[in-house]
């Protein structure tokens, strides 16, 4: 989807990214996307077999692409969970671990990318950035194992069940037919990445400020900078008081820093809106809009609130 896939028409050696012994033979539909193609000035040559195990950079893409086809016809969806890579079979089951906090997600790559490298090998959907925890940083470490019977058993699936392109007749997506079909129903062996680290017992519930009918939310905000002002300054202070480590993404991306600094100053002066800025995998900075830190209670009042002002893709991140 990020180019218009050409085929080569000559036989060319594969550029694998896979380990090396045994490899897994493609099967079904996925015999179609190995032929090699050319995208912003130079060929690119899939491998002929689904083994793949890299690190590298993960970026996430949406804006721009959102709602255009896939090489195979469905429609991106940039709040699904997908992925691209430039050399993988498609489809392909990949588990893809997060290295800077340990989580990991099972997903199917569906489309060719990215193209702007920086040591980039995988773009991820919105929706699969956010289940990995890196939406909010842009670019992220990751580790990209196949899952070679898995990928296989997909492949053939789709061939057997879909249109000649693999699209499904019932309308599932690739992602929901390896829920529905394959996922877990074949004993595949991958090299495991990072333990994720355990989550901590659930801490006491700290006594929180909760709204009334007579409150407003700005007036709870304005009661608590002090607290604010006062945790940065001494940790100590935080004692019996929410921790305040919890922002709202409006989620909206800019492609003019001037825009988001309005948008940002139409807010509420309470809200504590700030400029941030993320490099979109086309190499194009974008700007969006936070506010925070809040406790998570007043961050999910704020949330609400935020999309009811229209901003229906505002999303909670922790610092």
């Amino acid at each position: 989807m990020h180019c218009v896939i050409i085929v080569f028409l000559l036989l060319v050696g594969c550029a694998g990214g896979g380990p090396s012994g045994p490899r897994t033979p493609i099967g079904g539909i996925g015999k179609g996307s190995t032929n090699s193609y050319y995208c912003r000035g130079e060929w690119h040559h899939p491998q002929k077999f689904y083994e793949y195990d890299q690190t590298g950079l993960a970026s996430w893409y949406g804006p721009g692409f959102h709602g255009k086809p896939k090489p195979y016809g469905e429609k991106f969806n940039m709040h699904g969970i997908s992925a691209a890579h430039r050399t993988l079979p498609l489809p392909t089951v990949v588990k893809v671990t997060n290295l800077q906090n340990g989580k990991s997600i099972n997903l199917v790559v569906d489309d060719r990318g990215p193209f702007v490298y920086e040591g980039r090998i995988i773009d991820l959907s919105v929706g699969a950035a956010k289940a990995l925890g890196s939406y909010s940083k842009g670019l992220v470490t990751v580790r990209v194992q196949s899952v070679p019977g898995e990928s296989r058993m997909l492949s053939d699936y789709l061939a057997k069940n879909g249109n000649k392109s693999g699209k499904m007749r019932d309308g599932r997506t690739w992602q929901e037919v390896y829920q529905d079909e394959i996922a877990g129903r074949h004993n595949a062996t991958v090299t495991e990445g990072p333990t994720p680290a355990t989550k901590p017992a659930p801490a006491k519930p700290q006594k929180q400020v909760t709204p009334d009918q007579s409150t407003s939310l700005d007036d709870i905000l304005e009661s608590v900078a002090p607290a604010k002002q006062s945790i940065a300054k001494n940790p100590a202070a935080a004692k019996g008081i929410g921790k305040f480590n919890t922002y709202v993404n409006l989620g909206e991306a800019y492609v003019q820093k001037a825009n988001a600094q309005n948008v940002a100053a139409a807010l509420p002066k309470t809200w504590n809106a700030s400029v941030q800025s993320a490099l979109h995998p086309s190499g194009q900075m974008l700007y969006n809009v936070r506010v925070g830190p809040f406790d998570n209670q007043l961050s999910q009042q704020i949330l609400k609130q935020a999309r009811d002002k229209g901003y229906a893709q505002a999303i909670m991140i922790k610092d």
